[in-house]
């Protein structure tokens, strides 16, 4: 009976044994195993033509209500009799809320009319490649791609998060909207390993619209239109919308064309392609990638200065003193974004006793981080928020998710064999 009864004990152990291997094992899988990228050949390069010039570049209109827009690095084009305004003469409007840095804008010109050529000539040639990959429902949610040709069915929102892109600098990435592209304010492309925004390459059958302030990579080719809503957006690439209007609000376009790579000829056989002087461009640096783990910055103080004017501090943060600060009056409606150098500000020119949602985020020379928790602020005079601690720059608690997950399942089996072990 003794040994009937050791036996019985073993085989339960065993028994827990297994099932704790297996719910292990599936625990591994799901949470742990990294996801696996598929590797496709690399698409060959894409010439942009005269495209290439440009950051920006409409057929029917070109508008800009509210201030704060920059391109950088190109030329700014309307090739047909339209409407400009919120841009320098010619435009019209409040020509201050918008600036162009080393660029130009050709207005209803032959450079302007060669740019749509062209663009017409580049998507011919983007949609006439071979696709490697159908993305499953439209969503590039949460997704890492290699360099190859993806076709993007429509869906109601393409990005709501992060799209990683990974490769290195020859990397050629290039996507298909069937119809409309849309983005979330929440949106942002990513490059990892060295990939360039310069290769990256987005042709949409009808109109492109991009929400608040996503971070996007590549160069946009819209059928139709090119919109900006509710601002703050910056665009790495280029925004050409060969048939209809681009509509800008507090956005940042910075045109990234890739260094040259080719030899420079002037005759004889060199194996080089030759290239004027007036149509090289400049190399582009690359995007410096924010560093990662970091936590996204709290708002640790705040008070209302005067009836328009909001004060708000955060931090202390450690690794660096570069900021953007974005605001509404309704949560997830950022009407407003700044820079800040430092770790507090004054908003001011707000509506008299209104208090406004903000959030906060690291940022460099040419991107912005994830955004902190949205707070509210600015009651009466006097007023702020209740401060919180300070944030030390290390990642949260939270992110070690899947380590307490792991620790409670070896808890809970350790238990249940405390608990076989005492029933023998």
């Amino acid at each position: 009976m003794g040994l009937n009864r050791h036996i019985k004990s073993i085989s339960k152990i065993a028994s827990l044994v297994s099932a704790f291997l297996l719910v292990f094992t599936s625990f591994f899988t799901v949470f742990i195993s990294p996801p696996q990228v598929i590797a496709y050949s690399n698409p060959a390069a894409v010439s942009l033509l005269t495209v290439a010039n440009f950051a920006a570049l409409a057929k029917s209109a070109i508008t800009n209500p509210v201030a704060g827009t920059v391109l950088n690095n190109g030329d700014m084009g309307l090739d047909s009799p339209a409407t400009c305004t919120g841009f320098p003469s010619p435009c019209t409007g409040v020509t201050t809320n918008g600036t162009i840095n080393n660029g130009t804008i050709q207005y209803q010109n032959a450079v302007a009319l060669q740019g749509q050529t062209d663009a017409t000539a580049v998507v011919t040639n983007l949609n006439g490649r071979t696709a490697d990959e159908t993305i499953a429902g439209g969503v590039l949610d949460g997704l890492t791609l290699n360099a190859g040709v993806y076709n993007v069915p429509a869906t109601a929102t393409n990005l709501t998060g992060d799209l990683t892109l990974s490769g290195d600098a020859s990397s050629i990435f290039i996507f298909r909207a069937s119809s409309d592209l849309i983005t979330a304010s929440t949106a942002r492309v990513l490059l990892t390993g060295g990939a360039q925004a310069c290769n990256v390459y987005w042709t949409v059958a009808s109109s492109a619209t991009f929400d608040g302030a996503t971070q996007f990579v590549g160069s946009v080719f819209a059928g139709a239109s090119i919109d900006f809503t509710a601002g703050g957006a910056t665009l790495t690439g280029r925004a050409i919308a060969q048939t209809a209007a681009i509509t800008f609000r507090n956005t940042t376009v910075n045109n990234s064309s890739c260094a040259s790579t080719s030899s420079t000829t002037t005759s004889g056989s060199g194996t080089g392609e030759t290239t004027r002087a007036d149509q090289a461009l400049p190399p582009v640096t690359v995007c410096p990638t924010i560093i990662p783990g970091v936590i996204t910055p709290s708002i640790t103080d705040s008070r209302r200065v005067d009836a328009n004017s909001i004060f708000l501090s955060w931090g202390p943060y450690s690794g660096t003193d570069r900021f953007n600060v974005r605001y509404g009056t309704t949560n997830g409606n950022w009407l407003y974004n700044v820079d800040v150098t430092g770790f507090s500000t004054t908003i001011n020119n707000l509506p008299a006793n209104t208090p406004i949602w903000v959030q906060v985020a690291v940022r460099n020379e040419c991107q912005i981080g994830d955004y902190g928790a949205a707070t509210l602020i600015g009651g009466a005079v006097g007023s702020g928020v209740i401060p919180r601690l300070p944030n030390t720059g290390f990642a949260p608690r939270e992110n070690h998710t899947v380590l307490f997950l792991l620790a409670g399942l070896l808890l809970g089996t350790s238990a249940i064999f405390v608990f076989a072990h005492r029933k023998r």
